[in-house]
């Protein structure tokens, strides 16, 4: 019999099976390169802005999801998004729960009457249960008969006709729309007896996001993106 040559043989075999291997790891390793930009940390406001937002002025999609642009603003100091009923400004962003605070850019929309009841894209954001809803209520006329019981809820405005602003579902509350013109439902987050009804829906509200969760793939040093091929 003819002696067979092991070496010979199994060589070309376990080359095959080292450059499998080698190649798999290598694809394995690859980086879309298209994605290489998001590594790069942005700022706004003080603020670390990373997946699911984006800054738009940047030009980088790829690194957010839709819909999730932020407009970076007065130097880059103030960072803002646009919702259906116009633009917030945001406050602080909290990944590890997904929410972020916001509030109306014009500090006086309350006494100028430019607050709108706020409209959000449902698959993109939604009010978490644990805040309140202050109604306010404009061009308020209150009768001598009224005034006794609704004085307590007028608001601190330089104008003629009052502006009244309740908590949702107090018991006044059907009252009150009597006698007024306009309402605006406001979310708030925090509610002090010692600040006026400005400062409260100044200090603005909490809005949670619906997006894919990126904090596995960032606590092993990775980055997360929006393919829209």
């Amino acid at each position: 019999m003819k002696p067979v040559n092991l070496k010979s043989t199994l060589f070309p075999a376990v080359c095959l099976v080292f450059f499998t291997l080698f190649f798999q790891a290598r694809k394995g390793l690859a980086v879309d390169e298209n994605l290489l930009i998001c590594r790069v940390p942005r700022y706004c406001g003080g603020q670390l802005i990373k997946f699911p937002f984006f800054m738009q002025e940047l030009n980088e999609p790829r690194c957010g999801y839709p819909g999730f642009n932020i407009s970076c603003r007065t130097n880059n100091t103030t960072a803002v998004i646009s919702l259906r009923d116009g633009d917030y400004i945001i406050r602080d962003i909290f990944y590890q729960n997904q929410s972020f605070l916001v509030s109306k850019p014009d500090r006086d929309a309350v006494c100028s009457h430019s607050m709108r009841n706020i409209s959000l894209p449902e698959d993109r954001f939604y009010l978490p249960e644990n805040q309140r809803d202050m109604v306010l209520l404009f061009n308020c006329n209150l009768t001598t008969r009224a005034v006794a019981e609704l004085s307590r809820y007028k608001v601190d405005c330089d104008e003629s006709n009052t502006t009244l602003a309740l908590l949702n579902g107090d018991p006044e509350l059907s009252l009150a729309s009597e006698y007024c013109t306009k309402s605006v439902l406001a979310p708030v987050a925090f509610i002090d007896g010692d600040q006026g009804v400005e400062d409260v829906v100044n200090r603005g509200f909490v809005l949670n996001w619906i997006a894919s969760n990126c904090s596995i793939c960032q606590s092993t040093g990775g980055k997360c993106g929006f393919d829209y091929k």
